[in-house]
């Protein structure tokens, strides 16, 4: 496999995981928000990711919920999902079962807690891909791993049978250049954070970006943000990025990603639904906070 064994591109959302009050996945909203970000012209979603509290599902709940996008989607577009584990067996058993939900790809990050070298992470990799044969995107995201993905590691990840694609959610803005000059030409790139640097690594030659906070609190001008930095429209496009940056920075400001993800979308009347704990619901003072920003953005706040 490689790049050309997949179309993912363009915006691509990480959904959240609506849950009720008392901790179980809201269904109902799920749905909607699925619907929602369909007819809203998303490119693909990625299910129990970061965003999606994936540390907070089972196995099971990540199963049913890829199951469920996939009924929802109807190969529309790409569903991709979380399979991440500490253990690499458990990994590839994850993996194989979803790939039984009808999903085009699996997201798998490096182990976390544990903290591998970069060889204990390539043989990780290594040994899930030799087991599956399936298309898989690579998520580096050092901020929640405690390791990073280096350049060396990431040239020979991209040789590897089952990777296609890599998601670079490292901080430093110069390893995205980097993994796009490095791996582009063999894997497609997705560039994490889209509400400060879409349209910068569009114009790199990014594959597309996953669209976190932006997407579902503003919807449409989040993916519109891809179409007119693909197309060149720079004044549409640095106007979209302005927008998703001022949208996600009151988002992070207001409490714990993606719990203040989902108060945001309640307040503009989207389904966002309750965190699980630890996590919890934005309120009071900061929740106030966080509606003035939305309105001071353009939005209408409509909800709480």
């Amino acid at each position: 496999m490689n790049r050309d064994s997949v179309n993912w591109h363009g915006s691509i959302c990480a959904v959240v995981t609506p849950f009720t009050i008392d901790g179980r996945i809201d269904w109902a909203r799920y749905d909607e928000n699925v619907q929602l970000l369909l007819s809203e012209g998303v490119h693909a979603i990625v299910v129990a990711g970061c965003t999606g509290e994936a540390w907070a599902l089972t196995d099971e709940e990540k199963l049913q919920l890829s199951r469920r996008t996939v009924e929802i989607v109807d190969h529309k577009i790409p569903v991709i999902s979380g399979t991440t584990c500490i253990r690499t067996e458990n990994v590839i058993e994850l993996s194989q079962a979803m790939i039984k939900t009808g999903v085009d790809g699996v997201m798998v990050s490096a182990p976390y807690d544990c903290l591998p070298g970069q060889e204990e992470i390539y043989q990780h990799f290594k040994m899930i891909s030799d087991a599956l044969h399936f298309p898989m995107l690579v998520y580096n995201i050092p901020s929640r791993l405690g390791v990073n993905l280096e350049m060396p590691l990431l040239d020979r990840l991209a040789d590897l049978e089952s990777v296609v694609a890599v998601k670079q959610s490292s901080a430093n803005y110069l390893d995205v250049f980097k993994t796009i000059e490095t791996v582009g030409d063999r894997i497609r790139v997705i560039v994490g954070y889209s509400s400060n640097r879409g349209l910068p690594c569009i114009a790199l030659g990014a594959d597309g970006f996953t669209s976190t906070s932006d997407l579902q609190v503003i919807g449409h001008p989040a993916v519109e943000l891809y179409t007119a930095s693909i197309t060149g429209d720079m004044e549409r496009a640095r106007e979209l990025q302005r927008l998703c940056y001022q949208v996600a920075s009151a988002v992070s400001a207001a409490g714990t990603f993606p719990a203040s993800l989902k108060s945001a979308m309640n307040l503009v009347g989207r389904p966002g639904g309750y965190p699980r704990r630890p996590l919890l619901p934005v309120k009071g003072k900061k929740l106030e906070q966080l509606a003035e920003a939305l309105q001071k953005a353009g939005l209408s706040v409509v909800g709480g």
